[in-house]
C-alpha cells in the first residue's frame, strides 16, 4: 500500500514538474501575450448615472420642443410648426446640448431634414431598434462607449397621435397644404407613413466630459 502511495506522489510530482518546464520553455513575449488575453476590460464609466442623466435631457428637450411647437400651432397654424422646425430644431438641441456639455442628436432610418444622417454607430442603433420592433419586444435606452472614449445615450423616439400630422400618410394623415410645404422645405423628405407607436428615430446625446 505505501508503494502505490509513493508511486502515485512521485507520478504527481512528475507531471507538476514537466508543466512547469513547459511553462518556462515559453518566451517572455509569448506569457506575456497568453496573460494579456486573460484580461477583460473593465467597464470604466458610471452606466447607471449616464442612462440617467441622457433620460433626464431627453425628455426636458422633447418638453421643450413641444411646448415651442405647441406654442406656434395654436397661434399661427401647423403650416408654420413646419417653418419654426425647419428654422428652430437644430439650434434648440444645440442650445439645450451647450447648457449641459452634451452633443444632443436627432436621427433617423427615414430622414426628413438631410443634415441628420446617422452615423455607423447610430445605424446601428436604429436596425437593433427595428429588429426588436419587428419582435414585438420593448426598446430600452441604451448607454455605450465610442472609439474616442465618450459616452452615448440613445433612446428611441417613437410615433404618438399628434405626430401623424405631418409624418403619417400623405393625402389622409396629412393635409395637402401641410404636404406641400414639408417638400417645400425639405424636397428629399422620407418621413412619411408612419403609424402610432412605430419608431420613428433616435436620441443619440454624446457626453462630453468622459467621466
Amino acid at each position: 500500500m505505501k508503494k502505490l502511495l509513493l508511486t502515485g506522489w512521485a507520478i504527481l510530482a512528475l507531471v507538476a514538474c514537466q508543466n512547469n518546464e513547459k511553462k518556462e520553455k515559453l518566451s517572455p513575449e509569448v506569457q506575456q501575450e497568453q496573460a494579456g488575453k486573460k484580461k477583460v476590460p473593465a467597464m470604466n464609466f458610471d452606466h447607471k448615472k449616464h442612462k440617467m442623466k441622457g433620460m433626464i435631457l431627453a425628455k426636458s428637450t422633447f418638453k421643450v420642443f413641444k411646448s415651442k411647437i405647441e406654442e406656434v400651432g395654436s397661434k399661427q397654424g401647423l403650416p408654420a410648426v413646419v417653418d419654426f422646425c425647419h428654422d428652430n430644431a437644430q439650434k434648440l438641441t444645440d442650445s439645450m446640448g451647450k447648457a449641459h456639455n452634451v452633443i444632443i442628436r436627432r436621427t433617423s432610418h427615414k430622414l426628413r431634414n438631410p443634415q441628420n444622417k446617422p452615423t455607423d454607430a447610430e445605424r446601428d442603433v436604429i436596425n437593433q431598434y427595428l429588429e426588436l420592433q419587428d419582435q414585438n419586444q420593448r426598446l430600452e435606452p441604451l448607454v455605450k462607449k465610442d472609439k474616442e472614449g465618450y459616452v452615448h445615450f440613445y433612446a428611441p423616439i417613437k410615433i404618438k397621435d399628434k405626430c401623424l400630422q405631418c409624418h403619417g400618410a400623405p393625402g389622409t394623415d396629412i393635409k395637402e397644404v401641410i404636404l406641400k410645404k414639408i417638400k417645400e422645405k425639405y424636397p428629399e423628405d422620407k418621413a412619411v407613413d408612419f403609424k402610432v407607436g412605430e419608431l420613428r428615430g433616435i436620441w443619440d446625446i454624446k457626453f462630453l466630459d468622459k467621466n
